[in-house]
This record gives C-alpha cells, structure tokens and sequence, in this order.
C-alpha cells in the first residue's frame, strides 16, 4: 500500500474537488430550476441513497474490509467476481421496480414524472456500481486509480447537470448527476479477478459482516438518513423541501470531504488489528480524527458565518429562507463527519455487530426527535435535532472507543483545532460587519484562513511529531524552496 500520509492528501484534493463541482452542480440546480425544482433533485438523492443501501446487502463495506485478504495477490482470490454478481441481482430486481412505477406512472399520463423516475433509477444503479468498485480499490490500496475516476467524474459533473437540466429540466439534472459516477461505476471490471471464482470465497464471517453493515446501514437511512426531507414534504411544500434541500448541499459537500479523507481507514486500521498491533492503531486513528477536524472545522463554522451572504449570492434571493437552516446544519456537520473515523474503526475490527446497535438507537432517536419538532418547527428544527444526534452519537464513541477498544480520543488536541475554528469564523464574520456583501464575504474568507493557521500554530494544535513527519514528507515531493517555507512554519514551535 501507499502510505497513509499520501493517500490521505491525494483523497483529500480528490474530496476538495468533488466539494467544488457538487456545490457548482447545485447552485446550477438552484438557478436552472428554482425552489421546487432543487427540491425535486434532492428526493432524487435521497432516494438513489436509500436504494443503494437496501439493495447492497453490505456487499461494498465486505469488498473494502476482506478484499486485501482475497484478491490482494496478481490473479486475485475472486471475491470481487462473486459479490459483483449477486450485487447486480438485488440492484437489478430494485432497478426494475423503479422502472416498472415510472413506467406505470407514463401510463397514468403523467410523462415529467415517469422521466423523472427513469432518472432516478439510472442514478441509483451508476451510484451503487461505483461504490463497488470504489470499495474495490480502497480496499487493494489502489487510491490513485479511485481518485483518478473520482475526479474525471467530479470534472463532468458541472457541465452534465447544466445541459440536462436546460434540455430535460429536473430529470435532466439527474441525469447529470449520474454521469457523475458512471467513470468509476466502469472501472468494477478492472478489480475482477482473471481466473474462475469459487462461491467458497466468502467465508461464514464475511456473511455475518455483510448482514451486520447492511442492517446498519439500511436503518440508518431509513431511520435517519434525510428522512426529514419526506417530513418536510408531509407538513409542509415542496418550496420548504426546497430551502432545506440548500441546507443539505452546503453540510453535505464537508461529508462529502469527510468520506474521501476516510477512505483509507478501513484498509490501515484493518492492517494494524489483523497484526495485533495496539499501539499503531491507536495512533492512526488519533492521526485521522485530528487530521479531519483540522480539514474540516474552518469549512464547517467558517461556511456557517459566511452562509448569510453565501447563499443568497450563489443560489439568487429566492433562497434567502434558507439561511437560517444552512446555518445550523453547517455548525453540526463537523460532529455528523467526524463519526465517520470511528465507525470506520468499527468495521475494522469487526465490530459490525455494535454498529448495528447504534444504527438502530440512533436512528430510533433520531426519528422521535424529527417527528416532534418537523411539524411545528419545520426544517429549522430538524437540523437542531440533526444536530443534537450527531453530537451524542460522538460522545457515545467517545466512550466505547476507550471502554470497549482501549482506544481513547485525544482530546485535548481536537478542542485546540475547534477553538482556531471558531477563532477564524469570528474573523469572517467581523469583516462581513465591517464590510457588507460579497467583497465583505470575500476578505473575511482570507481573514479567516489566517486567523486560523495562527491559531494552530499559537495554540500548538497539531503535535509535534506530527508536524515533523509532514515536513519530512514533504521534502524531496515539492519544490526545495516551499519544502523549506514549509518546515520553517510546521516547526515554528
């Protein structure tokens, strides 16, 4: 494999560029088709999500975690193969029957709609091939290549929703969303293996895995997953749909980060569990819940103090309703993307298990929560219940990750990290008050991108170890001048 800082940083770009074109690819939505067309696409999502989940049967979480042991040789142990074409059998029956509902829904003379789902389903079968090969190649440690077509991916993305929804309206956008996966949807093929594949190669504990991630995951998006999106709908318009479906967007691009900067978790932590090594797994783990935090806090809070004026200059005034929910769910995203380091911690370990048991409280909780506050509060209201579960989810790993794992979270660092976070939305938000409007918007972005590094550094952050592996990183990779500016800052204390 790669090493970790490397693919760390090659996911990280990766993720920054998909942040880049989902945003675009939205804001195009926005402008295109207004307030319930954005609504529209964003049931699309949810349910292209919804689906991939149900009908993956945790086939992709058991590629990612078992590949290396299977098919980490040159002809490769067919795990792929197998699980590739029981995969094609569930998403196939659940593409058929998406088709067959808009087929009947053209019958009933309703053609917008019956397009509609047409898109949905060709959405949902790119999608769920793509997590498949994308589990493929995180799992062999092949993170250039599964960068390589998320780029390519993320690159047509903009242009495909554009001249879909000009020509086709919503269900061209959603179209254009699909082409956004089908590069990596393509590449399934190059992790098959050569040789026939024995049904033998998915062992009992691989099925109790698969079992275990399916349920949890299905649950979660049944139970939590963009479920107040359906709530919304029920008690209140599309148009509410619509301002919450910005919300969404705006924390949905930092989990959208968050999940290329885990990609390389399971393949790494899994390494050190199967050697026994307690010690080093501690140490990856704590490396990436900082690493993480440190990407995503400015985003996270820096994005809330300047959603105000953000919003309504890239998706039009129309939009301006939507503020006060974008808000919220931007300050908890960070709490909702950190879970992502230690559930991924979960899988490698293979405590499936009790992830499963967490989906279903959490989940559970989340509901009742959503059910009490959607209809007297609306979308405000379920992003502070959001809110609320993402950050007792999080203290629940917290404490399981030291009792259970005897992995404990280093906290002291990460509050460090939250605090030059908050620091640099003050920033951003004071030079908004000094200077309204965009041009206000934009030099608090650059004064918030310094007050931050400032304050990692004044507050000593980052440790030292790991500055000095950065640095020595570094060296030899870029330019001899930067290495050296580079080091010169990381190890300034």
């Amino acid at each position: 494999m790669q090493s970790m800082l490397s693919s760390s940083l090659i996911n990280t770009a990766a993720g920054l560029l998909s942040l880049v074109a989902g945003l675009g690819s939205s804001v195009l939505v926005a402008r295109l088709l207004g307030v319930e067309g954005a609504g529209l696409v964003a049931y699309a999502l949810w349910i292209m999500s919804l689906a991939t989940l149900v009908s993956g049967f945790g086939m992709p979480h058991t590629v990612l975690r078992f590949i290396a042991r299977t098919d980490g040789g040159p002809e490769g142990g067919g795990l792929v193969n197998v699980l590739t074409r029981r995969f094609a059998l569930s998403t196939g029956i659940v593409g058929a029957a998406l088709c067959a509902y808009a087929i009947w829904i053209g019958l009933q003379g309703n053609g917008d709609s019956s397009l509609m789902w047409i898109a949905t389903t060709v959405l949902f079968l790119t999608y769920g091939y793509s997590t498949m090969a994308l589990a493929a190649a995180e799992g062999l440690g092949r993170f250039r290549e599964s960068t390589f077509y998320a780029a390519v991916g993320s690159l047509i993305q903009p242009f495909s929703v554009l001249v879909g929804g000009l020509l086709l309206g919503p269900a061209g956008a959603i179209f254009g969303h699909a082409l956004r996966h089908l590069p990596q949807a393509l590449s399934l093929r190059r992790y098959m293996s050569k040789g026939p594949a024995a049904p033998s190669v998915v062992t009992p504990a691989m099925r109790r895995y698969a079992r275990d991630n399916w349920l949890s995951g299905g649950l979660s998006a049944i139970l939590s997953s963009r479920i107040e999106l359906a709530l919304i709908g029920l008690f209140f318009t599309l148009s509410d749909v619509g301002f919450y479906s910005i919300g969404i967007t705006m924390s949905g691009m930092v989990i959208q980060v968050a999940l290329f900067l885990v990609a390389t978790l399971v393949p790494y932590l899994g390494h050190h569990y199967d050697r026994g090594d307690r010690e080093a797994l501690t140490r990856v783990f704590n490396r990436s819940l900082l690493g993480m935090t440190i990407v995503l806090a400015p985003i996270s809070f820096g994005g809330a103090a300047i959603a105000p004026v953000l919003i309504p200059f890239l998706f039009g005034a129309e939009f301006t309703p939507s503020i006060s929910v974008s808000v919220v769910l931007l300050v908890f995203c960070l709490s909702q993307a950190l879970e992502y380091v230690p559930g991924r911690l979960l899988l490698a370990t293979e405590r499936s298990s009790e992830a499963l048991r967490l989906s279903i409280v959490s989940g559970l909780i989340s509901v009742i929560l959503l059910m009490l506050v959607v209809p007297r509060y609306g979308g405000e209201g379920a992003a502070w219940a959001k809110g609320a579960v993402s950050v007792g989810t999080m203290v629940f790993y917290a404490i399981f990750c030291k009792r259970v794992l005897g992995v404990s979270f280093r906290l002291a660092g990460l509050f460090k990290v939250l605090a030059a976070a908050v620091l640099c939305a003050a920033a951003a938000r004071a030079c908004m008050w000094w200077l309204p409007g965009p041009s206000g918007m934009l030099l608090g972005i650059v004064a918030g991108a310094v007050v931050y590094g400032v304050g990692l550094l004044a507050l000593n952050a980052i440790p030292a170890e790991d500055r000095a592996m950065i640095a020595d990183w570094a060296a030899g990779r870029i330019p001899n001048r930067l290495a050296g500016i580079l080091r010169s800052a990381l190890l300034v204390r």
